[in-house]
């Protein structure tokens, strides 16, 4: 089949085999290899797979010639593949993108000093891929996946009839035999369905969150850490690792960071879920989490001045392009904008300050 011939499904689908493919043959980008250090470290048993894999490879020559066809032998294991290799997915949406930086193989790509390597990466996943779909279906709960684009919201109903309003630039894996286990990167509105037997779980990189039936929103960040605002019930917050947890109530907002949770009762956490209509709002946010968000709603990279970076923000957005939101955040800190398009710098007024 040739590759005009596959559906935009298909492509998306391989997009997993080829990255691996790409791994073994020491052929993978810089993004690629983030994308797959993410997938393995989400999932050890594969990550055991493609180091065994690698093992096998490593007594072949990166130089060496073959008379292997290896474009063939790629369109023979995606002809013989009955199901995904990377991902046990289930679902997923059509605002879903596919992996970044995954393209489809070129003419080209194959030819090389690897190809040997490369040849015999294809043909080993061929058997790499029956352990993994066992791994799958067998040790490995199917996995549902949504993401959403730059700006952009998505409103999810899960399989326990809770229902999720996924925020901008984020990503939501939900798991387990009951789907109520979830981890998100990003920013979500969560309305769950409480089964006191069956915990509802959320898993930031930084907390876990557990329901006692309510609703509660997250904005979780690498940089800048998780909060959670409850506007319904009660949720239990924790620090991976700590036996500790504190609970949070209606109108309380916790916030974890450096392995540290602080708790602000009553601080008026509607705001927090303002963003579900299409307003962004800050209540005595961090300049960490504030620039995460402008990243997501507007895709546009904010860098703040260190003297000015341990201030905290108060800010309503509604309809501002990405320029009037980055003047006005550097207004809200005291500071003024330098630059400007998708970059620019919040500096004190005067220019003065080190640059971050």
């Amino acid at each position: 089949m040739n590759e005009s011939d596959r559906s935009p499904d298909e492509v998306q689908r391989d997009a997993p085999w080829q990255a691996v493919a790409r791994l073994l043959a020491g052929e993978t980008t810089p993004l690629e290899a983030e994308e797959l250090r993410q997938e393995m470290a989400r999932h050890p048993g594969r990550a055991e797979l493609v180091s065994a894999l690698d093992t096998a490879l490593q007594p072949l020559s990166a130089g060496a010639k073959a008379d292997v066809d290896v474009e063939a032998a790629l369109a023979s294991v995606m002809a013989r593949r009955d199901g995904p290799a990377l991902t046990a997915e289930r679902g997923g949406t059509a605002d879903r993108p596919p992996m970044r930086g995954l393209a489809p193989p070129r003419a080209s790509w194959w030819r090389g000093a690897g190809v040997m390597r490369a040849a015999a990466a294809v043909l080993i996943l061929v058997a790499g891929a029956l352990v993994w779909r066992m791994m799958s279906r067998g040790g490995e709960t199917p996995v549902r996946r949504y993401a959403t684009r730059v700006g952009a919201r998505q409103q999810v109903r899960l399989a326990d009839g809770s229902r999720v309003i996924l925020g901008p630039g984020s990503h939501l894996a939900v798991s387990g035999d009951d789907g109520r286990r979830a981890d998100l990167d990003g920013s979500a509105y969560f309305e769950v369905t409480h089964d006191a037997e069956r915990p509802f779980t959320v898993t930031t990189g930084d907390a876990v969150i557990t329901d006692v039936g309510t609703a509660f929103t997250i904005r979780a960040d690498s940089a800048a850490g998780t909060s959670v605002a409850v506007t319904e019930g009660v949720v239990a917050v924790a620090v991976p690792g700590d036996a500790r947890q504190d609970t949070l109530r209606a109108g309380d907002r916790g916030r974890v960071s450096g392995r540290r949770l602080t708790v602000q009762r009553r601080a008026g956490a509607a705001a927090d879920a303002a963003w579900t209509t299409g307003r962004l709002a800050f209540r005595d946010a961090t300049v960490a989490e504030v620039v995460a968000e402008l990243r997501r709603w507007y895709g546009v990279t904010l860098r703040v001045d260190p003297s000015l970076a341990n201030r905290h923000l108060t800010a309503d957005f509604t309809g501002q392009t990405a320029d009037q939101a980055m003047r006005i955040v550097a207004a809200a800190l005291g500071g003024e904008l330098r630059g400007g398009g998708m970059s620019a710098t919040v500096v004190p007024r005067g220019g003065g300050g080190r640059a971050p």
